[in-house]
C-alpha cells in the first residue's frame, strides 16, 4: 500500500483499472490471439494499469467494504469484456463473410486450423481475416482500443456497469450486425458464383455429354480467386470506414456503452 502511495496511486483505483484493462485484452481484436503468451498479456494489462491509474485520476473509495469492492472489480472485468467483445464482432462479420463465399467456389469441405482459436476455420475466411487484421493494425487500430479504455471512462465510471434492457437491445443489434456485414462482403462474389452456377446448369441441358461436376468446379474456383483479388481494394476502404475514429466500429461501441451506464 505504502509503495502505491509513494508513487501517487491508488491501490483500489488500480485494482478497478487493472480489472476493465484486463477485460479488454482477453476479448479485444488480435490482443485475444492465444498466440500472444498468457503472461505477455498480463504483462501489458499491468503496464497500462500503471500508466492509466494516475492519468485518469478516479477516486477509488473505501477499503472497508471488502466485499463490494470484489463486486466492483468483477464489473470492471465484465465490462472491459463487453468491449472487447463488441469489437471484436466485425472480425466474426470478416470471418462469415469468408464462409458464405467458399462453400460456392467449392470449398466448403476444406478447413484449416486457426492458430488464434485453435479450432479449424473456412480457408477463405481465414485469408480475409488475416488480410482485414493487417489492416486494423495498419490503421494503428491497437492505439485506438487503448485510447477507447482511456474514453470508456467518461460513460461508465469505476464500478458504473449497469446490465439494462437497452444495453441488452444494443448487444443483440450489435450481434445482428455483424450478420449483415458478413452477408454485404460476400454479395457480390456470391452473386457472381450464382450466374456461373446457372450458366454450366444450362450448358449441362445444352450438352448433357460434359461432366459439369468436373469441369465446372475449376472454373468456379478460379472465378472466385479472381474476385477475391478484385474485392480486396473495396475491403480495404470497408475497414477504413470502420476503424476510423469516427466510423461505425467505434460509434457503435459508444452506442451500446451509453447505454450500460449506471
Amino acid at each position: 500500500m505504502s509503495w502505491f502511495t509513494s508513487f501517487g496511486l491508488s491501490l483500489p483505483t488500480f485494482l478497478l483499472v487493472l480489472g476493465r484493462t484486463s477485460g479488454i485484452l482477453i476479448s479485444a481484436p488480435y490482443l485475444q490471439s492465444r498466440s500472444l503468451p498468457t503472461r505477455l498479456r498480463a504483462a501489458v494489462a499491468l503496464l497500462l494499469a500503471l500508466v492509466l491509474t494516475p492519468v485518469l485520476g478516479m477516486e477509488g473509495g473505501n477499503w472497508s467494504e471488502g466485499n463490494l469492492w470484489v463486486i466492483a472489480v468483477g464489473s470492471e472485468v465484465i465490462t472491459g469484456l463487453i468491449m472487447g467483445y463488441l469489437l471484436n464482432l466485425t472480425f466474426a462479420g470478416i470471418l462469415l463473410a469468408g464462409q458464405l463465399i467458399e462453400v460456392p467456389m467449392g470449398f466448403g469441405v476444406v478447413n484449416v486450423v486457426d492458430p488464434q482459436s485453435g479450432g479449424e476455420m473456412p480457408i477463405v475466411g481465414q485469408f480475409q481475416q488475416i488480410f482485414v487484421l493487417w489492416l486494423f493494425l495498419l490503421f494503428q487500430g491497437d492505439h485506438l482500443i487503448i485510447r477507447a479504455l482511456i474514453q470508456s471512462y467518461e460513460l461508465i465510471p469505476p464500478a458504473g456497469l449497469a446490465i439494462t434492457s437497452m444495453g441488452v437491445k444494443a448487444v443483440v443489434q450489435s450481434f445482428s450486425g455483424m450478420f449483415l456485414l458478413g452477408l454485404e462482403i460476400a454479395l457480390p462474389v456470391m452473386g457472381v458464383l450464382f450466374l456461373a452456377d446457372m450458366i454450366l446448369g444450362i450448358i449441362s441441358r445444352l450438352i448433357p455429354q460434359i461432366n459439369v461436376f468436373m469441369t465446372g468446379l475449376p472454373i468456379k474456383i478460379s472465378i472466385g480467386l479472381m474476385l477475391l483479388v478484385l474485392v480486396l481494394p473495396s475491403l480495404m476502404r470497408l475497414m477504413a470506414n470502420l476503424t476510423s475514429l469516427q466510423g461505425d466500429l467505434w460509434q457503435d461501441l459508444w452506442r451500446v456503452m451509453s447505454h450500460m451506464k449506471g
